[in-house]
């Protein structure tokens, strides 16, 4: 398993953490709730995803019935909060924004207090700016003190966990997450240095 995840891309990012520290009897249930239901548990997130995964593919082949769809899902959206029926996922998860070093098998990020390794927590991520929401339980690896000048909003700590029940199609949109992210980087970076020549 540990060479599998090294075939997968890392990548710096500013996305929306929430994390909620597990009882051992929490994280069972919420390992049952994950595998009786393939397509992971999050309805509301499981379409989202969906929908923008398809936009995607859509995007290629008819740019202006993917822009048409994508209104259509942002309106859609907009009237169901209106409507409050959103209202128990937004109050659920207080997402905070921090930068994080993500990959498809795990993340790390800055943390107010230590978490000791074998922890395991409710993690849901939010990849900006498609605002892709991901729900996986995780542990924790590893847990290190920051230095003073390198702590930021209070985040003393560096926290690093692997994912343990991913599903499949979050994984999949994660990667690709991630290799957008590292193709805008390597061509800001690539204008960069033709401005400096």
């Amino acid at each position: 398993m540990v060479e599998e995840r090294r075939r997968y891309f890392r990548v710096t990012d500013d996305v929306g953490i929430s994390c909620r520290l597990l009882t051992e009897q929490e994280a069972q249930a919420y390992g049952r709730a994950a595998t009786e239901t393939p397509g992971g548990f999050d309805f509301v997130s499981n379409f989202d995803n969906r929908i923008h995964t398809l936009l995607d593919a859509c995007k290629v082949q008819s740019p202006v019935a993917a822009e048409l769809l994508g209104l259509m899902n942002k309106k859609l959206n907009f009237v169901i909060q209106q409507m409050g029926l959103d209202a128990e996922l937004i109050n659920r998860v207080a997402y905070s924004m921090r930068q994080a070093n993500i990959s498809a098998c795990g993340v790390a990020f800055g943390h107010d207090q230590a978490l000791p390794a074998g922890q395991q927590v409710e993690l849901d991520i939010m990849l900006q700016p498609e605002e892709i929401r991901l729900s996986t339980l995780a542990t924790v690896v590893g847990c290190d003190a920051l230095p003073a000048d390198e702590q930021v909003d209070g985040l003393g700590f560096f926290v690093r966990l692997n994912f343990d029940s991913i599903n499949a199609t979050d994984q999949e949109l994660l990667i690709q997450h991630v290799v957008k992210r590292q193709s805008k980087l390597l061509r800001v970076r690539q204008e960069s240095a033709g401005e400096l020549e």
